[in-house]
C-alpha cells in the first residue's frame, strides 16, 4: 500500500520559492538525533500521533503501511533514546493489548512541530537574502 500524500503543512519539509536567475529552491527536512541515532523524524512523529489516535500500535502501523515489527522497533528505539518513555505498551490478553502515548510523547510531538515551523521560517528568511 503506498503512503498517502501529505500536505506540506503536515510534513517536515521546508521549501522556499525559486530564487535567482537559475531558479534554485532551498529545501530541507529535519530530524532529531541522539548518540548518532534518529530519535524523532516526520515518520516517527506521525506514528506517535496515530498511536495516540488509535490506542494501538498495530492499528497505527497498518494506517501507515508499515509492519507491526517495524513500528515496534521504532517505538522501542524512541523510548530508549528519550529521557522517559514516549509510548507505554500493554500486552494482549483477554481484553486485548494496546498502546498509549505518555505526556512525554505528547510533548515530543509538540516540540518537533515547533522545530519544523522554526525551520520553515529560517528557510523563508534565506530566500529573502
Amino acid at each position: 500500500m503506498p503512503k498517502p500524500t501529505i500536505p506540506h503543512e503536515r510534513n517536515a519539509l521546508a521549501c522556499g520559492p525559486e530564487i535567482g536567475h537559475d531558479k534554485l529552491n532551498l529545501k530541507g527536512r529535519i530530524w532529531l538525533e541522539k548518540d548518532g541515532k534518529t530519535f524523532l523524524s516526520w515518520g516517527r512523529v506521525v506514528l506517535l500521533e496515530r498511536i495516540d489516535q488509535a490506542g494501538s500500535l498495530s492499528a497505527a502501523a497498518r494506517s501507515m503501511g508499515m509492519s507491526y515489527s517495524h513500528a515496534w522497533n521504532l517505538v522501542e528505539e524512541m523510548n530508549c533514546l528519550a529521557a522517559s518513555p514516549l509510548v507505554e505498551k500493554q500486552a494482549g490478553g483477554v481484553s486485548g493489548g494496546g498502546a498509549r502515548l505518555t505526556e512525554a510523547g505528547r510533548q515530543a510531538i509538540a516540540r518537533f512541530w515547533r522545530l519544523v515551523e522554526e525551520f520553515r521560517r529560517w528557510v523563508d528568511e534565506r530566500q529573502a537574502d
